[in-house]
């Protein structure tokens, strides 16, 4: 039985990947930080040549010392080293759609941290995998994902206001699981996993509500404006439009 040893397994997409690997039919260990601490390297070396892992998923928040030891000890047993970043190595001033060709910029201190892991972990281990997520979204509030972004908006002032200026890079949770699962024995690289082809961030507050029954008032804005979409001919993800229109 393949073995997957996993990062935060307490996380938002973590969670719905594993259950990909387990009815693939791999055994998943979960990295439990307080019995192996991120920053204990040695500890994290031993662990991993330990565990011998077929797969490494690290989508955990951590420094890009722990990233890097992470794809230096997977390459050392030989598995598959799959690092998860974030369209947020991409500043606001770069014009979508963003491929992975295109050299990020970062516009905040999230994304440089990513950027930065994405470096560690691409000089570490050349052939590992790193995917560059975009905004989550399910069906239900939950976690650190989109549904759950709006539904706080609305709790805190009662309407949630959406600019239809704004296009996201944005995919359902469980599209995005399915195209990591897809892209693992791909070549080593960057890839891009998003599934908005062009709706807004008032389209998709409106869809989401009417699509899942969310009690949601919802009023129209100008700001931000802002086009952040990845696009990457490589990958297979299920479209948001497809999904909201069911």
């Amino acid at each position: 039985m393949p073995r997957a040893l996993l990062t935060g397994l307490n996380g938002t997409v973590a969670p719905i990947f594993a259950r990909r690997l387990r009815r693939a039919g791999y055994e998943i260990v979960q990295w439990n930080r307080a019995e192996v601490s991120p920053d204990d390297g040695p500890a994290c070396e031993s662990f991993i040549e330990a565990t011998q892992p077929d797969l490494i998923g690290h989508f955990a928040m951590g420094s890009e010392t722990w990233a890097e030891g992470i794809a230096k000890a997977g390459h050392a047993v030989g598995a598959q080293v799959l690092y998860v970043s974030s369209v947020s190595v991409f500043g606001p001033q770069q014009p979508a759609p963003l491929t992975p060709d295109i050299e990020p910029e970062p516009g905040d201190d999230y994304g440089r941290y990513k950027l930065l892991c994405e470096q560690c972990v691409r000089e570490a281990n050349p052939d590992a995998l790193i995917t560059r997520l975009s905004w989550q979204i399910d069906e239900q509030p939950g976690g650190n994902t989109m549904t759950s972004y709006f539904q706080r908006m609305h709790d805190e002032h009662g309407v949630i206001s959406a600019s239809t200026n704004w296009t996201p890079a944005c995919a359902f949770l469980e599209d995005t699981a399915d195209a990591l699962m897809h892209l693992l024995g791909e070549p080593a690289g960057v890839y891009h996993l998003d599934a908005n082809a062009g709706l807004s961030a008032h389209d998709l507050v409106t869809r989401i509500a009417t699509r899942y029954g969310h009690p949601w008032t919802i009023e129209p804005a100008d700001q931000p404006v802002f086009d952040n979409r990845m696009n990457d001919q490589r990958v297979a993800i299920a479209s948001v439009e497809t999904r909201l229109a069911g």
